[in-house]
Order: structure tokens, then C-alpha cells, then sequence
């Protein structure tokens, strides 16, 4: 490993999050931002369809998470690439279902607007910057 230890930092903190948001979006915890998001697609996101997105986002999220840590130990799987990459594109999407869409239904920017979006563009970040692709 020839990384900083901001890198380093980055990317264990990026997998941490991930399989805990994962886990609350599965947990049904009411307060996760996984099924937030969903809430924000309006009737798409209601009854069974929505729960089943809500299983995919959080499956994808705690596989992120995983993977971060994987490589971040060392050990290369194949589709490693692949599914951050996935994942990435994912986390754009989720960012403008969380994020994005509140503000084009009447939702005015804040303080706390502006936190959130922060701490999601960093996850991204660490997401990219995860991937061979983007620095990696």
C-alpha cells in the first residue's frame, strides 16, 4: 500500500458508513436514509416495489462496503471494479433522490441541506476514489 493516510482514512470511513446504512435500510429503522430516499420518489416508492428497491439499495450498499474493505486490505476479486463503479453511478441517483429532488418540490436550501449533500458528495468521493478508475 503506497497511500496516505488520508486516503486510508477515506476509504475505511466510506466502508463504514456504507454497510451501516445498508444494515439500517434493512433494519426497516424508519430514520434511514435508504428508505428516505425512496419516500422522495412519491408513489414509486410506496408498497412492494419500493420495499424492493429499499432491499436492492441496501444489499448494494453493505456489498459496497464490503468490497471497500476487501480491497482495502489487499485482496483482488474481479468484479471489485465493476461494482464500485456501480455503486458510484447508484450513489449519484441516491443523491438526487435524497438531495436533489426535496429541493425541486419546495424544499429551500439551509444549513443542514448543505451538510447532508456534503457528506454524501464525500461518500462518493471515497467511492471513486476507491476504484482503479478514479485514482485508486
Amino acid at each position: 500500500m503506497n497511500k496516505g493516510i488520508g486516503f486510508i482514512l477515506l476509504n475505511f470511513s466510506v466502508a463504514i458508513y456504507l454497510f451501516a446504512t445498508g444494515i439500517l435500510g434493512i433494519t426497516k429503522d424508519s430514520a434511514s436514509e435508504i428508505r428516505l430516499a425512496v419516500r422522495n420518489l412519491g408513489e414509486l416508492g410506496r408498497g412492494d416495489f419500493g420495499n424492493v428497491i429499499i432491499v436492492i439499495l441496501a444489499v448494494l450498499a453493505i456489498a459496497a462496503g464490503v468490497f471497500i474493505l476487501i480491497k482495502f486490505f489487499g485482496v483482488s476479486i474481479g468484479i471489485t471494479e465493476n461494482l464500485l463503479l456501480i455503486l458510484a453511478i447508484t450513489w449519484i441517483v441516491f443523491i438526487i433522490m435524497i438531495d436533489i429532488a426535496p429541493l425541486l418540490n419546495g424544499r429551500s436550501l439551509s444549513m443542514e441541506f448543505l451538510r447532508i449533500i456534503g457528506a454524501h458528495v464525500m461518500v462518493l468521493a471515497g467511492i471513486m476514489l476507491s476504484t482503479e478508475r478514479f485514482g485508486g
